[in-house]
């Protein structure tokens, strides 16, 4: 579920932000997160948007530990956490997450040109086309 509310809150992000159509949108997740999970809420949320056929590339950010009571080493994944807390794999200790919880955005790919942008360009063109 709190795939859903971090993307909730990325999607009311950017629909506020101003210039050309945005085409893709990169972000760095941590890993709490699922990356089908996160890519499955973008697609429910923009659908009826302007952000909707945008698609949502994630990059996970992973975390590497060694268990302090088993000596076990581990790589974090979301079946491995409980908010910020990791469970580990092999004797059930307890820690905290290091790298953090979030959903960083790195990178936003947008159109060339807005529909406006290619409406006016005809319009100047093609002075029949405003008809």
């Amino acid at each position: 579920m709190h795939d859903y509310h971090a993307v909730k809150a990325l999607v009311a992000r950017l629909e506020r932000l101003p210039g050309p159509a945005i085409l893709e949108v990169t972000v760095r997740a941590s890993p709490i997160f699922s990356p089908e999970a996160l890519q499955q809420a973008y697609e429910m949320l923009t659908a009826g948007t302007p952000l909707a056929g945008s698609r949502l590339a994630v990059e996970e950010f992973p975390e590497r530990r060694e268990c302090r009571r088993c000596g076990d080493a581990f790589a974090v994944s979301p079946d491995l956490t409980a908010g910020h807390l990791v469970i580990c794999p092999r004797c059930g200790e307890v820690s905290a997450l290091e790298l953090g919880v979030g959903l960083d955005v790195v990178g936003i790919t947008r159109a060339r040109h807005s529909l406006e942008d290619v409406y006016l360009k005809m319009a100047e063109e093609d002075p029949e086309a405003r008809r």
